[in-house]
């Protein structure tokens, strides 16, 4: 790597971490490989893209940036071979800058044999000629420069020590990425671990933050799909619940299994209303679905879910906002089920 490439990539590098600290952005492999293409400005759509993201949510999720990641900086649609390829590439410029860091010492060493050299020819007998002020001037200034090409040096040596050690952690990182899926496989939408990362990170923004509501979804009576038609039908029935979830993602509003048969959906910017009347068009359209047993040719219809939802409030933590959406889904319940019950 060229030392122009280097100080490109380190400059990309400088502009694109301030813009992920202000909006909480997680420092990950995928993000900084989103965010250096960002401020390259060489991906207009992926510019376009992050903004509005950014704009509904204040920030950038972790499950949309993969999705960008996989879009727009992985052409080929190879996530490991991409995730490769960002590994690489701040390898590159750590070898860079290692070598810089040599040739720096190089010119240090240079300089020091530099001034041995002229402290000889001061005291050589030609010198006796030479006017004080001029020797003892030429003296102060190579020792000072001598002084200030080590004190650089020292500080390249630090700057190289931590950026080795970020490169070790961005590895170590890597390697867990290809382990800790974040999407649910059965249902197609995001899954716990995505959930409990990103409501946290919604959130990180206090009440600076834009609104945050929360839905908890939960398919009625679902133990009797799998006592009666068995752990397959069931699987379907999810399975078909969350392909009508993720249709209705976008922008702003974000889905998760919870965990068995109950999702959450999260809602960022928009006014409470407008939640409710979303997660109400979605009750009843989940309520049409129909799903056929292949064993017995039965037709499946009455597949209803229950909605709790709550809107953030003041300094409200994530567990107080989830603790009020779940109430608000035991109502639903206890009121006869299939209806949406908004949180107190």
């Amino acid at each position: 790597m060229s030392n122009a490439s280097v100080e490109q990539a380190a400059e990309r590098l400088r502009k694109a971490v301030p813009i992920m600290v202000r909006h909480g952005i997680p420092v990950t492999p995928v993000n900084y490989a989103l965010w250096y293409t960002y401020v390259t400005n060489e991906d207009p759509t992926l510019n376009q893209r992050i903004d509005e993201i950014v704009s509904a949510y204040g920030t950038l999720p972790l499950t949309s940036a993969e999705g960008l990641f996989r879009e727009h900086v992985s052409p080929a649609g190879n996530y490991e071979t991409a995730l490769d390829r960002v590994k690489d590439r701040l390898e590159q410029m750590v070898q860079g800058i290692d070598h810089d860091l040599h040739t720096t010492i190089a010119d240090t060493r240079s300089f020091s044999s530099l001034l041995d050299e002229c402290s000889r020819d001061l005291r050589s007998p030609s010198a006796g000629n030479t006017n004080l002020d001029d020797i003892f001037g030429t003296v102060d200034r190579l020792l000072q420069g001598s002084t200030a090409m080590q004190q650089n040096t020292s500080r390249f040596e630090q700057s190289l020590n931590a950026a080795n050690d970020e490169i070790r952690r961005l590895r170590t990182e890597l390697e867990s990425l290809r382990q800790d899926a974040m999407n649910d496989e059965l249902t197609g939408v995001f899954n716990r671990k995505a959930f409990d990362i990103e409501l946290a990170q919604f959130l990180n923004h206090g009440d600076h933050g834009p609104s945050v509501h929360l839905a908890m979804l939960d398919i009625d009576h679902f133990k009797q799909f799998n006592d009666r038609f068995g752990h397959m039908v069931g699987d379907r029935v999810l399975g078909l619940v969350g392909k009508q979830l993720n249709a209705a993602a976008r922008v702003g509003v974000s889905v998760y299994r919870y965990g068995g048969e109950e999702f959450a959906l999260i809602f960022c910017g928009g006014g409470f209303e407008q939640a409710v009347q979303f997660v109400e068009n979605l009750r009843t359209t989940i309520g049409n679905l129909v799903l056929r047993d292949t064993r017995s040719g039965e037709r499946l219809s009455g597949i209803t879910v229950s909605i709790g939802i709550a809107s953030r409030h003041r300094g409200e933590t994530a567990e107080q906002l989830l603790e009020r959406a779940d109430i608000a889904l035991y109502r639903a319940k206890e009121s006869g089920r299939n209806r949406v019950c908004p949180a107190a």
